[in-house]
């Protein structure tokens, strides 16, 4: 029964490929029913390890599909796992999605919208579908975003941050007594030992960027009403903390894709 469901039933899978992780959405009739993650290095290397777990898991996720959408900010990674697709499904159709899709989905105010990577152009069609604009979008991904929705609906650029585990990495990799540290919201703000002391240092450290780029965001863009939503693997290890934000949206890119994925296939 398993092996027939998906000619059965109109299953459709969004992926969202990022530097780090890729997420997987099944959906039926626009609601997503189930998701997965797997780090992003699993698919890149699919052809040398095609037995690991995660890609079975993956094999199985796809099983009741009728499609796949992929969009990516990582080629190599893009072009891996349509191969695996294709490998285990040749009956799949498959759409790639590029930057000249998405531009019928929202308007630019600037020049070269296919600078700007796909995610977060699909986090600002998920997030204009959700909330009224002007809006600042901020993604906890490998980097940290933000993204600016003006009061007519338009994308109008953003900022790009080192994410919290590029600095983590960064700062003990370019120091010769600072360790590996694991992310987390510290008990107290001054550190009594030096793995507290980065610990203090990171989570406060961008509670203050994140709070500061915002309120100056705010003051300088026309967005002095713009709400402020919070996306990415990360974002729910601030939400204590960082006032500034009014949704958190853990699914905003999925989101979009489901927006994305109506249009694609009235």
């Amino acid at each position: 029964m398993q092996e027939n469901c998906h000619l059965t039933i109109n299953v459709r899978t969004i992926v969202d490929i990022g530097n780090t992780n890729i997420l997987f959405g099944n959906i039926v009739k626009g609601e997503l029913i189930s998701q997965m993650r797997i780090e992003t290095s699993v698919i890149v290397n699919a052809q040398k390890d095609n037995i690991s777990t995660d890609l079975v898991e993956l094999k199985n996720f796809l099983s009741d599909s009728n499609s796949v959408i992929i969009s990516g900010v990582v080629p190599n990674a893009q072009y891996e796992l349509t191969n695996f697709i294709k490998s285990i499904r040749d009956d799949l159709k498959i759409v790639e999605l590029r930057t000249s899709d998405l531009e019928k989905f929202i308007s630019f105010t600037l020049d070269k919208p296919s600078e700007v990577g796909d995610d977060r152009i699909i986090n600002a069609i998920a997030a204009v579908k959700q909330y009224e604009p002007p809006l600042i979008i901020v993604d906890f991904g490998t980097a940290t975003t933000l993204d600016v929705v003006d009061k007519n609906a338009s994308y109008a650029g953003g900022l790009i941050c080192p994410g919290v585990n590029l600095s983590i990495k960064s700062l003990s990799d370019g120091t010769a007594l600072l360790p590996q540290i694991d992310f987390k919201r510290p008990a107290q703000l001054i550190g009594k030992d030096t793995i507290h002391a980065m610990e203090s240092g990171i989570y406060w450290g961008y509670i203050s960027l994140i709070e500061g780029l915002v309120d100056k965001l705010k003051k300088e863009n026309d967005c002095l009403n713009a709400k402020t939503i919070a996306t990415g693997g990360l974002s729910k290890l601030f939400a204590k903390d960082l006032n500034c934000i009014n949704y958190f949206e853990n699914d905003l890119t999925l989101n979009g894709l489901i927006i994305i994925s109506k249009k694609i296939y009235e």
